[in-house]
């Protein structure tokens, strides 16, 4: 009975053309966003790649100087972008691109898009997976919202109650025969751009386990929108009502919690200024976390220590280069002090991502949005993850540098002194991140998973509880 039902609903749908009419609009919707994504997608790769070889080319040719003065004429690391990003930019354009590598100190990334933009681009540059996550309801509203009420409305219900049709047979029907539309509409969405990007050669093959991830998540959510829309719609009694308490849902969905749960999130969870950031690792550096000392009793300790392991009592009469080996031991307790106040900083940053996985719970388009920025690397723990690759480089980078010094001086030499060159700077390998692999994302994004279950929960029990209200 039920395939009865799906062949006379497609059948249905076919000769009424609105649903076909309905795709097609917001096909071309998407394929101009979806296009003017890879567009941007390809101008900013091929931006960062120039910028890129070009910082590498003057750390290459810096010239004659001393080791730690070359360290210091420092490196810019680039994070590079996945095909999804062309879906879901998600904070992206909210974190710097780039990274300013240095000695002694760990800075936060620079150059974020958002606020290059244009004042006109907050309304023309809008990411394909926010006009689907917008759009996508307002498709399921247009053929869901007199499926059941309007079916009671034209008298056809009565007459599909007469001839044996169960109200459950009626509904599951209409829900599949829906879904199979938006299902292929959905999918396409999340393909687009992984396609396009393999046909120009320069795809990850990792991207299409992260592109069936998200293919997966845009599924659920179709199937969500039009189980809460058939519920809506049998369990009011007209299709105006319908209409009205759709619209009324979409606009809370779309615009109302998200925005509710952002400026919860921001107030509840503050975050501090830059000035008191840095301020406080400068603090523990200087002064030191407890039971360290300051910095004066820590260099005497390191002193005192190297002096004793060669057997001498003035640094000048090292066998190795005494300053960079101060430099080791310092950069190695600002790195702890950094990670320090740079995890208390993810933290508060997290604590606001689990404000707006709250807020999800509330609104299924806040729920996919959250997941599809999981599937794309752009959201929080992708971030954290370059971050602390470029981090690790940096540490790397300056140990090798330091070590080469200490290695190639002995005692205290001077600053002025010019005897590292491009052998050196050459020898640094370059930055090169890879994005984790799907599971990580999948990993991270266990909590919206259960949201979206959550929600398909709740359409399945919207629609259950709606079946004792489809009388003729």
């Amino acid at each position: 009975m039920i395939r009865t039902v799906v062949v006379k609903e497609l059948r249905a749908m076919a000769r009424e053309g609105r649903f076909a009419a309905l795709l097609v609009i917001g096909a071309a919707v998407l394929a101009v966003a979806i296009l003017a994504s890879l567009q941007r997608h390809a101008a900013v790769a091929s931006e960062v790649a120039q910028v890129a070889a070009a910082t590498r080319q003057q750390w290459d040719d810096q010239g004659d100087k001393h080791p730690h003065r070359g360290a210091h004429f420092g490196l810019y690391v680039f994070r590079p972008a996945s095909a999804l990003t062309v879906i879901e930019p998600g904070l992206g354009d909210y974190f710097g691109q780039a990274l300013w590598l240095e000695p002694h100190r760990r800075n936060v990334a620079r150059f974020e898009p958002a606020q290059d933009a244009l004042p006109s681009t907050r309304f023309g540059d809008l990411s394909a997976g926010f006009v689907f996550a917008v759009l996508l309801p307002l498709l399921v509203i247009a053929v869901t919202f007199d499926a059941v009420s309007g079916e009671r409305q034209r008298g056809t219900l009565r007459m599909m109650h007469g001839a044996g049709v169960a109200p459950a047979r009626l509904v599951a029907g209409k829900f599949l025969a829906l879904g199979a539309g938006f299902a292929v509409f959905a999918l396409a969405v999340a393909l687009a751009p992984v396609i396009a990007a393999s046909a120009g050669g320069t795809l990850d093959g990792a991207v299409w386990w992260r592109a069936a991830g998200l293919g997966a998540g845009y599924l659920l959510y179709a199937a969500i929108l039009v189980g809460l829309g058939l519920a809506v719609s049998a369990w009011v009694a007209d299709d105006r009502s319908a209409l009205f308490v759709l619209v009324g849902l979409w606009l809370a969905f779309v615009f109302v919690i998200p925005g509710m749960g952002a400026a919860v999130a921001r107030h509840a969870i503050s975050l501090p200024s830059a000035q008191a950031f840095w301020a406080a690792i400068q603090r523990d550096y200087t002064e030191g976390l407890p039971g360290d000392g300051n910095l004066a009793a820590r260099t005497e300790r390191h002193d005192a220590a190297l002096l004793a392991r060669y057997g001498v009592t003035r640094l000048a009469d090292l066998p190795v280069g005494a300053a960079p080996l101060r430099r080791l031991e310092r950069d190695a307790y600002a790195g702890r002090v950094h990670a320090l106040h740079f995890d208390a900083l993810w933290q508060r940053y997290a604590a606001q991502e689990n404000v707006m996985r709250a807020a999800a719970l509330l609104s299924p388009t806040l729920a996919i949005r959250n997941f599809a920025m999981k599937m794309a690397g752009t959201d929080l723990s992708h971030q954290r993850d370059y971050e602390a690759a470029a981090e690790r480089y940096r540490r790397s980078v300056n140990t090798a540098i330091d070590e080469w010094d200490a290695s190639h001086t002995r005692g205290m030499t001077s600053f002025d002194a010019r005897y590292a060159g491009a052998a050196l700077w050459r020898a640094i390998r370059p930055f090169a991140y890879t994005m984790p692999p799907a599971r990580f994302a999948l990993r991270a994004a266990l909590p919206e998973i259960a949201i979206m279950f959550w929600w398909c929960g709740l359409a399945a029990a919207g629609l259950f509880f709606s079946l004792r209200r489809i009388q003729p």
